[in-house]
């Protein structure tokens, strides 16, 4: 609904404050999806599961880039339109047939209602859920910066119009992504019945990739280059993106699961907001 009233935005403030309210919606369904997705599967397919998940998000960023071409063909009022209509119509979907999971265990099989107080107090007591709150942050300040400014660096870089550099560049991000989560997951599953650490590394080779692939993407200027980069950047965060949770879960409760996922998102989207607005002045100056 936000992104369809972003179509009959008038000026600067109302998009600012209508992607504001789309921040904080998105933010609502990611802590709570994988969560859901948590409950359903055991240590045997749960990296895969969340990985087939984030494919979504990566099909939906792809799929996003289209919308500066969509915008070159008509006007960028009518891709949000677009967009918007068929969000409202998916949710509709999902209210119908979206399911919870109910089990009864011995950790839940209990009157008490759960308290955020309490819960946070745990998650904020642990010194494991402070580690992987930084682990998430920090590769969080490249991940958004690249998915925020490749379009513009293609652009740039390779001398091309931005109704190009858009699909282009999130296209090459996505496909590698999608390729990643998959691989990622399932070479995480079959470690993790091996050695208890099997996700961690997993997501640390994940993360190592990423390093020299940022390297080529800032001092890249051929178009193989530049998209071969990218394409490794894509491929090594899609491994890290799909056992944040399945790590989450080896050391919190499922009770709290989705509450120190939405602390991990918020923490990294700071990072984000933080690296998107100062590579943006970088630029500027």
């Amino acid at each position: 609904a936000v992104t369809l009233a972003m179509g009959y935005a008038q000026n600067f403030t109302q998009l600012y404050w209508l992607r504001a309210i789309m921040g904080v919606s998105e933010a609502l369904y990611i802590p709570a999806g994988l969560a859901l997705i948590a409950d359903y599967h055991s240590d045997k397919t749960r990296s895969l599961a969340i990985g087939i998940h984030m494919t979504g998000l990566y099909m939906g960023q792809a799929l996003g880039g289209f919308g500066a071409t969509m915008a070159a063909a008509f006007s960028w009022k009518t891709a949000f339109h677009s967009f918007g209509l068929i969000g409202i119509v998916y949710a509709v979907v999902l209210m119908v047939f979206l399911r919870e999971k109910k089990t009864i265990t011995a950790e839940n099989n209990t009157t008490e209602k759960p308290s955020v107080t309490k819960g946070l107090a745990l998650l904020f007591s642990n010194i494991s859920f402070w580690i992987i709150l930084l682990y998430f942050a920090v590769p969080s300040l490249p991940g958004w910066g690249v998915k925020n400014w490749l379009p513009t660096l293609f652009a740039d870089s390779l001398h091309i119009d931005m109704s190009k550099a858009g699909p282009l560049s999130t296209i090459t991000i996505a496909a590698s992504s999608f390729i990643g989560v998959i691989f990622g997951g399932i070479l995480s599953d079959r470690w993790v019945q091996k050695n208890i650490r099997g996700r961690i590394y997993t997501s640390a080779i994940g993360l190592g990739l990423t390093i020299p692939a940022l390297l080529f993407i800032g001092f890249g200027s051929s178009l193989f280059s530049v998209i071969g980069a990218a394409f490794c950047f894509g491929f090594g965060y899609g491994m890290f993106d799909a056992n944040n949770m399945p790590i989450l879960c080896q050391f919190v409760s499922s009770k709290y699961r989705a509450t120190a996922y939405g602390l991990m998102n918020m923490t990294g989207v700071f990072a984000g907001a933080f690296i998107t607005d100062w590579l943006g002045k970088s630029t500027d100056a």
